[in-house]
């Protein structure tokens, strides 16, 4: 038998080269094919893999030599007539690999020797499906670990098997990625490592639908906590609902205030985070009943001004409800000391729903209506300079509310309105100023301010603009009421009719409803065209003739909708009125569409305001209905950015 022959260098610097050269030499051996004895007598299958021979093993194992390692598979080579391929395709019991071993045993020699020959065993799996990345962490090397990715990110290119995985994110049969394993052992150097590699690898659930970051907050490792932390969540994509990568969902349930403040101090937007249930930590902590959390938590949403504290859950609960329904009574007392300060961040960030239920709760009395902040902004206050109609009107109908009361700037809430109104006029300050002045909130600014804002009130859009879309709706409605005169209900006698006099005439000329069809169509006839001839003058007009015109043209444009839907009304009634019951309906459809644009009109001109009983009933019924159709949940642009630059001033 020839045996292969490498004098052995004792200079360790050239180990690479030494040992490299003797596997190269292996593996280019052929060996003839065993007997059956012999291969009975050397193999053991579990499955389809060979049972890696003892002395493979004890040369990891017990010496880690790597010129030894390399000599016992030369022996085995030999002995049993194998290939250097078939030899590093056996398996332990355990399925553990050669390179499994050596990463668990810490010979960092011997892995960096089989990663550069046998490559491909840097994706195998033991039966725990692990990879040899995997035991390489839990035995707590960093530089086996750092061989292992090195190694990794070369081969991969020149493998099909690798070149669409990464190796970080291999998981077990537990589904534990390495970084998991890696909290587990608490070693701060693997974890870097891995972090260098793959930093999204954080994010990853395991089995148990826990990331490396909630199980950093479980084991109580703040310095891993802190490395992982540093990692940035994925900008453009959505973490899922899931309490197992939530760290804050953790330190609740660990009940671990350090931890809960530590993570606020690092990555406060962290609160966000939601579970399963789409509940905060908030929710998590009123839930359980860990008062001293939830109070870490409810502090933190005061400093910082967020909105958790008004968020529901998917059921729509608060973190109150929750509380209350699971009957902890620490929770809601520490939720009831802090209760001035969430009705006024509910009205600052127009929570209705929230404010209507704090203001029919028997705790919330008159001066927690009229606390006022470092401001002295009351609840109303705040909702006015954010223009929330609904939430004033809210305040405004609760007689508790003190109307008057001023800010430390000496101004009322309906001051404020009249303030934000100085820059142009929109929809939500008009409904947030007519609310006020409705519930008589006082008005300290003194004329002169009152008439430079007149002069400086602006529409949201150009005169232009609007002349054109006005004169295109007036030309339509001249167009259709000028053809429905022609083409009237119920048709013309024919020019060859027996009696001259009916030749050309409306058949049903003689009925009380064609009288009213054609008055109401030629009163929406001519008012849409007085409409067109304003809305054209008013384009040669300055810009104060021009307005005028332009309002006195609304008005016929109002007049001729009302109209119209009248004369269609009639016409149709005419032609049904041998079919008694649909002259009913279309009678009913027609009186309530026609109530309908009746309603709209009086909404868009209607005075509010006026002090006569019957006027001012019937202004907060307008009132109402608008504030219901037009619910805004969130902040205007302009109040948002005054609010920016006041924090900045502070």
């Amino acid at each position: 038998m020839t045996h292969v022959q490498i004098s052995i260098d004792s200079d360790d610097a050239s180990w690479r080269e030494r040992c490299s050269r003797r596997m190269e030499e292996l593996e280019k051996r052929q060996f003839q094919s065993e007997d059956a004895a012999s291969e009975l007598l050397h193999k053991d299958l579990v499955g389809k893999k060979k049972v890696m021979v003892s002395e493979l093993f004890n040369a990891v194992d017990e010496n880690g030599n790597v010129d030894n390692f390399v000599d016992a598979l030369q022996r085995v080579c030999e002995g049993r007539k194998v290939a250097l391929s078939g030899v590093f395709d056996e398996v332990t019991c355990a399925g553990d690999s050669l390179l499994h071993v050596a990463a668990d045993k810490g010979r960092e020699r011997i892995v960096e020797l089989i990663c550069g020959h046998f490559p491909e065993l840097l994706i195998k799996r033991n039966v725990r499906g692990d990879t040899a990345l995997h035991v390489a962490v839990r035995s707590k090397n960093s530089t086996i670990v750092n061989f292992i990715l090195f190694h990794y990110a070369i081969e991969k290119r020149k493998h099909d098997g690798m070149r669409d995985k990464k190796i970080t994110r291999e998981k077990n049969k537990y589904e534990n990625a390495p970084l998991h394993e890696a909290v587990y052992s608490g070693d701060v150097g693997v974890v870097k490592v891995i972090l260098t590699a793959d930093k999204d690898v954080v994010h990853c659930l395991n089995k148990s639908r826990r990331s490396p970051l909630y199980l950093a907050v479980v084991y109580g490792n703040v310095e891993i906590l802190d490395l992982l932390l540093e990692v940035p969540f994925p900008p453009h994509q959505p973490l899922p609902l899931c309490l197992g990568n939530s760290p804050l969902h953790a330190a609740i349930l660990e009940r671990n205030p350090a931890l809960i403040e530590e993570i606020l101090k690092k990555k406060a937007e962290l609160v966000y985070l939601r579970d399963e249930d789409e509940g905060t930590p908030l929710h998590y902590a009123a839930y359980i009943g860990y008062a001293e959390g939830f109070r870490i938590l409810l502090e933190n949403s005061f400093q910082k001004s967020d909105q958790t504290v008004l968020e529901g859950n998917k059921k729509g609960h608060l973190p109150i409800h929750l509380a209350c329904k699971r009957g902890h009574v620490k929770v809601v007392k520490e939720f009831l000391q802090h209760k001035c300060n969430i009705l006024h961040v509910a009205a600052k960030n127009g929570k209705s729903k929230v404010v209507e239920y704090l203001l029919g709760n028997s705790k919330i009395d008159q001066s927690i209506i009229n606390q006022k902040d470092n401001n002295g902004n009351t609840p109303l206050h705040l909702a006015s300079i954010s223009l929330f109609p609904k939430v004033l009107y809210l305040f405004t109908q609760d007689e508790r509310t003190d109307v008057k009361l001023s800010n430390n700037n000496d101004l009322t809430a309906q001051d404020i309105i009249g303030l934000a109104m100085k820059n142009k006029m929109t929809i939500r300050k008009f409904l947030a100023r007519r609310v006020l002045k409705e519930a008589g909130v006082p008005s300290k600014v003194n004329d002169k301010l009152h008439s430079q804002q007149k002069k400086a009130v602006k529409m949201d859009f150009s005169l232009n603009t609007l002349l054109n879309t006005f004169l295109v709706v007036a030309t339509l409605m001249v167009t259709v009421t000028f053809a429905a005169a022609f083409t009237v209900p119920g048709g013309v006698y024919s020019s060859e009719d027996e009696n001259p006099k009916n030749r050309g005439m409306a058949v049903l000329g003689d009925k009380a409803l064609f009288w009213v069809f054609t008055t109401f169509n030629m009163i929406s006839m001519y008012s849409s065209v007085i409409a067109c001839g304003l809305l054209l003058m008013a384009m040669i007009f300055d810009r104060k003739l021009a307005t005028r015109a332009t309002i006195l043209a609304m008005g016929c444009l109002g007049f001729a909708f009302l109209t119209a839907p009248v004369a269609f009304l009639a016409a149709v009634r005419l032609v049904v009125a041998n079919n008694s019951a649909l002259s009913y309906l279309i009678t009913a459809i027609g009186v309530i569409y026609s109530s309908i644009i009746l309603l709209g009109l009086l909404f868009s001109f209607f005075p509010i305001g006026i002090r006569l009983p019957l006027f001012r009933q019937l202004g907060r019924f307008v009132l109402q209905i608008l504030i219901a159709l037009i619910d805004y949940d969130d902040k205007p642009r302009d109040s948002s950015s005054q609010e920016e630059k006041k924090d900045k001033n502070d």
